[in-house]
């Protein structure tokens, strides 16, 4: 494409891209760290103290890559740009459900389709009321439970994302029968050509607390007189602390000075054999040695596809059962036009997934329409361009009688759903004494 002039997506461009018979709407996005390409970033770790690393075939040959942002990751993040821009009266305006926890839980405030991880189909919602009435009892839970993806229209209605970012109905009353429908955007972010670090820690505590011995006092509260410690049906003084390492010391306070050390693996963790120590930049994954701390790359490479064929497999008959392919298709560009808001907001508002693992892109990367692959036609979009396309396409699909809400659907949380989230509170404030 170098040279190539990449002219904005037009309208009438999405609607025959949606249409067919493209296959894809994609953007392919090199980045680095934002420390510049030798930096080193860190990857989420997962259970053990571990990273996603496998190895992925690249210009014909395997290549050790490592995952920065799943898919998963990257459609939260997605879901997140679009409730962010719906902020203020000029905001984006769009489909929501929104279960208010104000009053009772200030700190938790408003929980919206966009931030539940099950979308519409979440326990957060089936737990909630409209109009003092169970959600799934409500006209509009039953017209959910009732969707598929021959008829999907009361999706499109409440929780359009969800057909964008899929659902599965596992939580109402068919269970794991409930409709599913898949993903129809994918993204994911992946390091390529790793090399794995490792991790240190120390600290230097100001108050110079070193060796003494810290004893449980009555109530929970720790002390070091053993006048007031607590002891136990031996008679023995009881050690303040639940880590069987650092029970009885200042560390288990969190006073004390931590010594300097590579941070080491405290169990053994299973991982595939190519990733243990082979050269010098490696390490094992055993109990006792040193655990991955970090890695440096060739580049990290974001690969976002919209599916077009998963669009065109959702039917959107009016309220009598007709279908009209007119319909269909105004109802499928809303949706192409909304994914493609989300991505141009996300891309706005940058890459930093995590502490030191910030990205920056390394160039200005076009997105495509895909009709082989090779035949592709590049475009550019900006997040206002892309929020004119949604518009536009609402508007159409307004005109062939398509619902588009303006204003949430507003719930409330059963008595019984706040009672569990205090509950589990007060539980772990208990366990934590």
């Amino acid at each position: 494409m170098s040279g190539q002039v990449v002219n904005p997506l037009s309208f009438d461009q999405l609607k025959e891209a949606v249409a067919g018979p493209a296959a894809a709407i994609r953007l392919v996005q090199r980045l680095e760290p934002a420390g510049g390409a030798s930096d080193k970033v860190f990857p989420p770790t997962y259970a053990g103290g571990i990273y996603a690393a496998e190895n992925r075939h690249i210009n014909d040959r395997p290549v050790r890559c490592v995952l920065l942002d799943s898919v998963q990751s990257q459609a939260n993040r997605l879901e997140q740009a679009l409730l962010q821009a719906t902020d203020g009266e000029d905001g984006l305006r769009l489909p929501l459900l929104v279960v208010d926890f104000s009053k009772e839980f200030p700190e938790i405030g408003r929980i919206t389709s966009l931030d539940a991880p099950h979308r519409i189909a979440d326990a957060i919602f089936r737990d909630s009321l409209i109009q003092g009435k169970p959600f799934r009892e409500s006209t509009q839970g039953k017209a959910f439970e009732a969707a598929t993806v021959r008829n999907a229209t009361a999706l499109f209605d409440l929780c359009p994302t969800a057909l964008i970012f899929g659902t599965w109905d596992s939580t109402g009353t068919k269970g794991g029968s409930g409709n599913k429908f898949a993903r129809a955007l994918v993204s994911e972010i992946v390091g390529v050509d790793v090399s794995f670090g490792v991790r240190t820690s120390s600290r230097i505590d100001p108050l110079a607390i070193e060796k003494c011995e810290v004893y449980e006092a009555a109530g929970g509260d720790w002390t070091t007189d053993p006048a007031k410690a607590v002891k136990d049906e031996k008679g023995n003084f009881i050690k303040f602390g639940k880590n069987k390492e650092t029970r009885g010391k200042p560390s288990a306070l969190n006073h004390g000075n931590v010594t300097p050390d590579v941070v080491r693996y405290a169990e053994n963790v299973n991982v595939p054999d190519w990733l243990k120590a082979s050269d010098a930049n490696d390490v094992t994954v055993r109990q006792k040695e040193m655990a991955v701390g970090g890695v440096t790359m060739a580049y990290a490479l974001q690969t976002t596809v919209l599916s077009l064929p998963a669009l065109r497999r959702l039917r959107f008959p009016d309220e009598r059962g007709t279908v009209n392919s007119e319909r269909d298709r105004a109802a499928r560009a809303v949706l192409a036009a909304l994914a493609l808001t989300a991505i141009a907001l996300q891309r706005e508002q940058g890459y930093f997934l995590r502490s030191r693992c910030d990205l920056i892109p390394i160039d200005e990367a076009s997105f495509e329409v895909v009709s082989t692959a090779a035949r592709t036609t590049p475009f550019r979009i900006t997040s206002a361009e892309a929020t004119n396309l949604l518009k536009n396409a609402v508007s159409a699909a307004r005109d062939v009688k398509l619902p588009w809400r303006t204003e949430p659907l507003q719930l409330t949380p059963k008595p019984a759903l706040v009672e569990l989230v205090r509950k589990s509170r007060e539980l772990v404030v208990e366990e934590e004494q």
